[in-house]
């Protein structure tokens, strides 16, 4: 089973290399999100959908956050080769989230120069989160009928509780909670994130 990971917004497709080390010998491939600074996120979800219809075996999509989401928004799609999913600290309804409202406003305060220091852009990053405010993926979770592994750090208070309605939404979902982690578990807990794929796709 081959694995295909999906990193966080302001991420890049080598943020995943702790978690595919960890992994190894086991197939996968960390997919870059956005072709160019400016790409939209309906954009990137046709260039990945296109990208993974060209699949000729069987794969397991891991995201997070942001990648997470765009897993699930996939889910619905005509992807014969996927079997599962992973996501990791993902919020699948958004249009109703205060505390995301809260974070595009605080993200705007932000200086670009701290952005940068973390190789992020700030204005494709607020672009990204402004167009998602409409998300709501509640029925896409509630009609996906892969098995699904939804994954949240015990210190992401933010994304906890959605992650455990969203493991209950969906048919064939299992929550699992790391311990000591934070949102971004595949740079700070790659090893534990690891085992806990590892141990979903021994399932398969």
């Amino acid at each position: 089973m081959k694995l295909i990971f999906l990193h966080g917004l302001g991420q890049d497709a080598h943020s995943w290399q702790g978690v595919q080390d960890a992994l190894s010998p086991l197939q996968s491939e960390s997919f870059a999100i956005f072709s160019r600074p400016s790409e939209s996120y309906q954009e990137a979800k046709e260039r990945l959908t296109e990208y993974l219809q060209q699949e000729s075996e069987p794969f397991i999509l891991v995201g997070l956050s942001l990648g997470g989401v765009l897993a699930l928004d996939l889910s619905s799609r005509d992807l014969q080769q996927l079997k599962g999913l992973v996501l990791s600290g993902t919020q699948y309804k958004l249009n109703t989230n205060l505390l995301y409202r809260l974070q595009i406003l605080l993200f705007r305060l932000i200086p670009k120069r701290v952005f940068e220091k973390q190789g992020a852009n700030k204005q494709h990053m607020l672009q990204i989160l402004t167009e998602l405010k409409s998300l709501n993926l509640t029925n896409t979770a509630k009609t996906c009928q892969l098995p699904s592994l939804v994954i949240c750090g015990s210190k992401d208070w933010a994304n906890q509780a959605s992650s455990k309605k969203l493991a209950n939404l969906l048919p064939k979902g299992h929550y699992q909670e790391i311990a000591d982690g934070g949102h971004l578990l595949n740079t700070e807990k790659p090893y534990e994130l690891a085992q806990a794929i590892k141990e979903f796709v021994a399932g398969f």
